[in-house]
């Protein structure tokens, strides 16, 4: 078979050698095709060490690379490249490749059979092209492709058998396409998938069963679709399930159900309540609108919990008293000015604590004493009482050697810094040193403080305010 391949190689060489020469053309380099002629393209004039530039292919081109077979090719790259569809004979031409990129090409089609000869290929990257559809039965041929990159193409619709035959692929990219929905059977014969990208389509839901088949997969990316709500049992036969994200799709609630799994990620997805049956190893929801922690199951499983950017506020009682196996806690911008003195008190293990940008002003020095392992704090971005702040870095940060964040503050809107880190004082007059025996003052004096502070924000904001009207009639005036 491999010898009538040759021969028919050599054949249509010799055609495209007699046609071109009849036209007049040149014999060295492209020759540019005129109305039904083949055109061939030496690549050797074209590529070096696997990289090909300035390859330019029409859809109507019909295209001989090489009048021989160029073995021990193992990878292709094409750059600064159009190529409108993919010859027929590449595979021919290149019978050990591995690795082809035909990224940003403008490759706008797939013509049967396309992969024909394509046993070596093992990873095909498409992404950042024109395709519109994936035909039926288009891969045969590339029995052992592990890797397919087929994201930011036109794609509207897959077919059942759009990847049959390539039961050996093993990671496959969709994202940033068009799919506003799948078929059952789309992916049934991909039993080694491992990590499936869906991410940036317009899908709304997907059939019950869909992953089945895939019993192996690990990676599920499903963000910046258009689901209002997720179906947990989709993915009820997937025993070892990492990763999953749904960020980024607006739903009020979310409930997971899973055996195990290591990661979910669900961020601006506008959600109110969080529910998780099963084992979750880390949780990411940041930046929705969340006034309660999730109610996790197994809480005691977590170990990375992110819940910023949500309007928790003043976290009261002892919430975080199950999740006792915690390493990372980020409570950063949950409009908490104020956290309770046994907050922490479970969290024996935290390595990383967050609580930046809340507009904190003091607290009980003691909040601190269960963290034993902590390694990272940040505390950045609050309204630090001077003293109290002081106290913390030499009582707490400092004598253990954690590390932490300083702050980006202008100088001008601050009244000290302690170690980068922004603070105020009580009065306008610097105020004494607080020294390592205590809080440094009274719970009245700290409410008191917390008045003024208060007072002094909105008498900065008023002159603000103020001074904006006069620029406008300023404005105004010039203008009369």
């Amino acid at each position: 078979m491999w010898q009538s391949r040759r021969l028919l190689l050599s054949l249509l060489a010799t055609c495209a050698l007699i046609v071109c020469h009849s036209s007049g053309s040149s014999s060295g380099g492209s020759v540019g095709p005129t109305a039904g002629q083949l055109r061939r393209i030496w690549l050797q004039d074209h590529c070096s060490a696997g990289i090909c530039t300035d390859v330019h292919i029409a859809r109507s081109d019909y295209v001989i690379f090489s009048q021989a077979p160029i073995a021990k090719q193992l990878a292709l790259t094409f750059l600064n490249s159009s190529i409108a569809k993919i010859p027929h004979l590449m595979f021919d031409t290149f019978p050990d490749l591995q690795q082809l990129r035909m990224e940003n090409c403008s490759l706008e089609s797939f013509e049967k059979p396309q992969f024909e000869g394509a046993s070596n290929l093992m990873q095909l990257h498409l992404g950042f092209n024109r395709l519109k559809d994936i035909p039926k039965n288009i891969f045969l041929g590339a029995d052992n492709l592990a890797t397919l990159q087929l994201q930011n193409n036109q794609l509207k619709g897959l077919h059942n058998h759009s990847f049959h035959a390539l039961k050996e692929l093993k990671e496959l990219s969709l994202a940033g396409n068009q799919l506003e929905q799948l078929p059952l059977s789309v992916f049934a014969g991909l039993r080694k998938l491992l990590d499936l990208n869906l991410a940036g389509n317009r899908l709304q839901a997907m059939p019950r069963g869909i992953f089945d088949r895939n019993l192996n997969l690990t990676r599920l990316n499903l963000a910046d679709n258009r689901f209002v709500a997720f179906e947990s049992e989709l993915l009820k036969l997937q025993p070892h399930l990492q990763l999953l994200d749904i960020s980024g799709n607006i739903m009020p609630e979310l409930t997971l159900n899973f055996s195990m799994l290591e990661q979910a990620v669900a961020h601006g997805c506008d959600l109110r309540r969080v529910t998780i049956h099963g084992f979750v190893r880390d949780l990411d929801v940041h930046n929705n609108s969340l006034t309660d922690i999730p109610l996790i199951t197994h809480a005691s499983n977590v170990t990375g919990l992110d819940l910023s950017q949500n309007p928790l506020g003043n976290l009261q009682g002892n919430p975080f008293r199950r999740f006792t196996a915690l390493l990372r806690l980020n409570l950063s911008t949950i409009n908490a000015p104020e956290f309770a003195e046994g907050l922490f008190k479970k969290q024996a293990q935290l390595q990383m604590l967050d609580i930046s940008g809340n507009g904190i002003y003091s607290m009980k020095i003691t909040i601190f004493d269960s963290l034993k392992a902590l390694q990272y704090f940040y505390f950045q971005l609050n309204n630090w009482n001077c003293d109290f702040l002081q106290l913390l870095m030499s009582s707490f940060v400092k004598r253990r050697d954690i590390s932490f964040m300083e702050d980006v503050t202008a100088p001008e809107l601050v009244d000290d810094y302690v170690d980068g880190i922004a603070c105020w004082y009580d009065s306008n007059k610097v105020s004494k040193k607080c020294d390592g025996g205590g809080t440094g003052s009274s719970d009245a004096a700290l409410e008191l403080s917390i008045v003024r502070n208060e007072i002094k924000a909105f008498t900065e904001l008023v002159e603000k305010k103020f001074i904006k009207v006069y620029r406008m009639l300023d404005e105004m005036k010039l203008k009369l």
